[in-house]
C-alpha cells in the first residue's frame, strides 16, 4: 500500500512523467514504441512526453479500442501528429480480454513486441471509482512486463 500510496503522489502531485519499470530489466528500451490512446488530454501529454524516445524508436503503433476511446483525437490523428516529427506511426484495434481494457493494451503491445508503451493516467476525479473498479491505468500498474511511462 506504501508503494501504491507513493506511485500516486507521484503521479498525481509531480506534474511529471513517470517511468515504471519492470521487475525484470528489458534489454531494450524505447526501440518498438506503442502509444496507449484513447483521445483524452492525459494521452495526448503521456504521447508528448514519450517523443524523445518515438524519435529514435524503429518502429511505432499507435492501439486503439472503442472500449478505451474517449471523445477527442482519433488514434489516426495521433499518429498523423507523430508523422508531422517525421516519424511513421501505424494505428492497431485492440480488444479487451477477460473483458479487461488494461489486459488487451498489454497483449496488443506484447504482440507488437513493444519495449515501451506511453499511456495517460486516469484522473484524480476517477480515481476513487478506478480503485474499487479497477481500470485501464490499475491494470497496467499491476501486470506490465515492459517499461511504461505514464503522464497525467
Amino acid at each position: 500500500a506504501a508503494t501504491a500510496d507513493a506511485l500516486h503522489a507521484v503521479l498525481f502531485d509531480s506534474g511529471r512523467p513517470v517511468m515504471l519499470a519492470p521487475l525484470q530489466t528489458p534489454q531494450t528500451i524505447g526501440k518498438r514504441v506503442t502509444v496507449a490512446w484513447n483521445g483524452t488530454a492525459r494521452a495526448a501529454s503521456a504521447l508528448s512526453s514519450a517523443m524523445p524516445f518515438i524519435r529514435q524508436a524503429e518502429a511505432v503503433r499507435v492501439l486503439i479500442s472503442d472500449d478505451y476511446s474517449r471523445p477527442g483525437p482519433s488514434g489516426q490523428e495521433a499518429a498523423d501528429y507523430i508523422a508531422h516529427h517525421g516519424i511513421k506511426a501505424d494505428v492497431a484495434r485492440f480488444a479487451p480480454r477477460n473483458r479487461e481494457v488494461g489486459a488487451g493494451l498489454l497483449a496488443a503491445a506484447a504482440e507488437f513486441g513493444a519495449d515501451l508503451m506511453t499511456m495517460g493516467a486516469y484522473s484524480t476525479a476517477s480515481r476513487l471509482r478506478q480503485l474499487i473498479l479497477g481500470g485501464t491505468t490499475r491494470h497496467v500498474l499491476e501486470n506490465a512486463h515492459l517499461p511504461v511511462l505514464m503522464n497525467r
